[in-house]
């Protein structure tokens, strides 16, 4: 199986749970993952995700992805008919991220970056309002997500497989612990 993992806004390949999915899919030999920094622009890293999905040359693989990267792994996932685990996904990526217009600084690398209403169109562009695949779909959430409300995304994944943890971060604490189950969710 081949794994894409997806980072969130203001975020990078070097983000701690993209390092964490990295070292842990590298200890099977039957597993791939693909980690990339993804372009500020939604339809740019919708793009630079499908161009990698169609050099694969192959049909298995699957998703991961955080925050604005679970926005991106749903609309893929629907798209694709694949399977895909997110965490603490933002739901409604446009509606969220009009609070970040203008300038940004990425977390990871420092560098600044604008967000723009271009960008927003994007987003708007790719939200889907309706899931047609959910149990394709596996939602690790925590209550206390500083960033999100996590009641939306549980509504909103309704009848996708979903894992509550009360407590916890928008980083979303301890994911090294729910490592074993996203892997079982996307390889069954």
């Amino acid at each position: 199986m081949h794994i894409i993992y997806l980072h969130g806004f203001a975020s990078s390949a070097a983000s701690f749970k993209a390092q964490l999915v990295k070292a842990f899919i590298s200890q099977f030999d039957e597993h791939s993952v693909f980690l990339a920094d993804l372009p500020v622009g939604p339809k740019q890293a919708i793009s630079m995700v499908e161009e990698h999905i169609q050099s694969l040359g192959a049909d298995d693989w699957a998703m991961v992805g955080s925050s604005l990267g679970g926005f991106y792994t749903t609309y893929l996932c629907e798209k694709y008919q694949k399977k895909g685990v997110l965490i603490n996904p933002a739901v409604k990526a446009q509606v969220l991220l009009t609070a970040r217009l203008g300038d940004n600084v990425n977390y990871q690398t420092g560098k600044h970056f604008s967000l723009t209403p271009e960008h927003i169109k994007q987003l708007e562009g790719i939200y889907l309002p309706n899931l047609k695949c959910p149990q394709n779909l596996l939602l690790l959430t925590q209550t206390a997500d500083e960033v999100l409300d996590y009641k939306e995304g549980v509504e909103y994944y309704e009848g996708c497989e979903q894992v509550i943890i009360k407590g916890g971060n928008h980083g979303f604490d301890d994911y090294e612990n729910y490592l074993d189950k996203t892997l079982a969710f996307l390889t069954r």
